[in-house]
């Protein structure tokens, strides 16, 4: 039985066994005052739930019958409804832009207008308010944009403290969590108007933000916010992109029959940690009435003047605003990601995978981006004492917080939804720096980047951080060569972004399935410093004679036109950790050997041999990582890396081993400075 499916019936089983038990009959939580923390099921389907109430969503109704999506309503399905009623229309039509044009009816709004509000108030998946946390919802509504959930509280005319729970801050739930046929229904006293502006125009019209936006339109980083979707990207079959239909099947060979679909768009999409005024007013320490755009470079100059001394007095004033080395345009080019990223999306961070991280006292959950500043990246931190934090080193447990970090406002604390066309902004608690102690210092770390945040487009497409829940879950997108940035995939390659899994032997859950007789090649991350690294690709080996793997020859490049250098021999991606080419000794028969230096010295054996055990910071199925000698880590390469300089990974198919269905699971890259990997004070810990 689905895992959903299952949650639904001990619902309505717990619903009955009360009604029952207090004697009273069911009435549709239309009637409370406010909505209570209980389930009703009254076996009907959507479209029967709001035709039984036609009095209160007509209008809705008339909305859902003009997109076409009434049939579906009442079908078979899993959807979130949340209606709004006939009341809540009444208050749309008050706003503006309905007003100047005199409509005052749904029977005036044109089919468009219908679609928007009918596939924006729809998703394909169940929401009960009692699974959600803060943020935006897990799955896009059927407009294919993400809803932002928050909850709050108040005192009702009873003088008892009661929680309320919002849909993009405006539109109210007033009723909640009924379990319907096909799904569950959520009811609003607004119409959700998602925003159809992109990011800088929604950024113009923050109050909070004017020498943000200043900044913006000064550097022409403006311009390059307004790009939303990708004109050469090929129109794909419609059962290619949806999963519900899609013809498109692989195997790996272990897993036959894999369901896969392609974006039905490239998108391009933004995040934006903004600035607010009175931010402002305490860096520079002025009124934000008194400050200038000169002031604004001045500020800018102190940092990255430090940071870039090589640059210092070639770009300034505003003839350099938008040199991309000026610094005031590396300023505001460090505060923009290229993804789209809700608060609860920044990290890997799901309650699932959080539950199964062994060590999160000594390692926080963080990922590594590239910015829209050349060559720089960020670290993004959620500490188990909670918030998300930029550029934050070190665990209250593990030596201290030796930087705080800039934090990230929570949607609740926000003022507005800040949601756009084609992004998200979101508030910072002070502005975000490459500094000369954010690079040498916060970043003097092991940078540990999943495979699925090495492109863009795996998280515009939504193929990232989806979380295996249901067989209904298990599908995996695909993506064309010359659409997928930061990779090249030659003819015979394919790649697959898995969906997330905490029973796979894979850090975090994530993996890229690379099948055929593959040829890729990937762009790494940059480093923020030059000097010495040694680069690690982390796996999953199977360690099975049915494994699906092969051998793969790994070269690493130096700029985009430099020579493809081997790293090491090939490598067999069946063996296990504890095979002898390896050397990995489980952790446990080395305690009762020789305590603790048995697996110091292990671990350096298996170094000096170019491998590693997994990291003890995650477990699949209970057990560590660490502990498990499926996952292996390989160290591909030591060498000196410069900071303003590109570099490339290859992977090649050299031998399938006689597979049908030869396969490269990629997990993570590591990119590891010498200080930490040969830290003669501090060795690197086993997180």
């Amino acid at each position: 039985m689905k895992k959903n499916s299952l949650k639904k019936l001990l619902r309505r089983a717990s619903f009955a066994a009360l009604a029952l038990f207090l004697g009273f009959t069911q009435n549709s939580c239309l009637q409370e005052q406010a909505p209570g923390n209980r389930y009703t099921f009254t076996g009907e389907t959507i479209a029967e739930f709001l035709e039984g109430r036609e009095e209160t969503f007509s209008d809705f109704i008339y909305c859902l019958k003009q997109a076409n999506v009434w049939g579906e309503m009442k079908t078979y399905g899993e959807y979130t409804c949340f209606a709004p009623t006939n009341d809540a229309f009444v208050l749309m039509f008050q706003q503006e832009k309905y007003a100047k044009d005199g409509i005052t009816s749904v029977e005036q709004l044109t089919k468009e207008q219908c679609d928007t509000i009918a596939f924006t108030h729809l998703c394909n998946n169940a929401f009960y308010c009692t699974d959600l946390i803060d943020g935006a919802l897990p799955y896009p509504n059927m407009l294919d944009r993400y809803l932002v959930y928050t909850t709050d509280s108040a005192v009702n005319e009873e003088g008892m403290y009661e929680v309320i729970y919002r849909i993009n801050k405006d539109s109210r739930i007033i009723a909640r969590d009924d379990t319907l046929q096909n799904g569950v229904m959520q009811i609003v006293d607004r119409v959700v108007s998602p925003s159809n502006r992109f990011l800088p125009d929604e950024i113009k019209n923050d109050p909070n933000l004017t020498l943000f936006y200043r900044i913006l339109n000064a550097t022409g980083i403006e311009d390059s916010l307004t790009a939303y979707l990708d004109p050469t990207y090929p129109r794909l079959p419609v059962d290619s992109t949806d999963a519900r239909y899609s013809k498109v099947i692989y195997d790996t060979g272990m897993e036959t029959d894999q369901i896969g679909i392609f974006p039905a768009q490239r998108k391009f999409m933004f995040t934006v940690f903004a600035v607010s005024d009175s931010v402002f007013e305490v860096a520079l320490g002025k009124n934000k009435e008194d400050i200038t755009l000169e002031d604004l470079e001045a500020y800018a100059k102190s940092i990255y003047d430090e940071a870039f001394p090589e640059d210092m007095d070639q770009y300034d004033g505003p003839d350099n605003y938008k040199n991309r080395k000026s610094p005031l345009n590396r300023f505001i080019s460090y505060h923009i990601l290229p993804v789209q990223l809700s608060y609860n999306n920044l990290t890997v961070s799901q309650d699932e995978l959080k539950s199964n991280m062994t060590g999160w006292d000594f390692l926080d959950i963080e990922e590594f981006y590239e910015t829209m500043m050349p060559h720089s990246i960020m670290r993004l931190s959620n500490p188990k004492t909670g918030g998300i934090y930029i550029n934050r080193k070190g665990t209250v447990k593990n030596g201290g917080v030796s930087h705080k970090g800039v934090r990230v406002w929570t949607p609740n604390e926000s003022v507005s939804t800040q949601d756009a066309l084609n992004g998200w902004y979101h508030y910072v608690d002070e502005p975000v720096v490459y500094s000369k102690v954010v690079r040498e210092e916060v970043l003097n770390t092991r940078m540990r980047i999943m495979c699925q945040s090495l492109s863009p487009d795996f998280i515009n497409s939504g193929a990232r951080g989806r979380f295996y829940k249901s067989s209904a879950d298990a599908y995996t997108y695909g993506f064309l060569d010359g659409f997928c940035k930061n990779i090249h995939l030659s003819d015979a390659s394919q790649m697959w972004v898995r969906y997330r899994n905490h029973t796979f032997s894979c850090f975090l859950g994530e993996e890229i399935s690379i099948l055929g007789q593959y040829d890729v090649t990937v762009k790494l991350p940059p480093v923020p410093t030059s000097g010495t690294y040694e680069i690690r690709m982390d796996y999953c080996s199977m360690a099975s004679s049915t494994a699906d793997r092969g051998v793969v020859q790994v070269y690493l490049r130096e700029g985009e036109f430099g020579a493809d250098e081997p790293c090491d021999i090939p490598i067999n991606l069946v063996i296990p950790s504890t095979d002898p080419r390896v050397g990995g000794i489980p952790d446990s028969e080395l305690e009762a050997a020789g305590g603790k230096d048995a697996i110091i010295a292990n671990d350096k054996a298996m170094h000096n041999r170019g491998w590693m055990k997994g990291p003890a910071s995650y477990s699949s199925n209970g057990t560590a990582l660490r502990a498990q000698e499926d996952f292996v880590r390989k160290i591909l390469s030591t060498r000196f890396m410069y900071s303003n300089q590109d570099y490339y990974l290859r992977i090649r198919l050299v031998d399938d081993l006689g597979k049908e269905f030869p396969v490269c699971p990629f997990n993570c890259i590591e990119i590891v400075p010498k200080s930490v990997y040969a830290g003669e004070i501090i060795p690197e810990d086993t997180y």
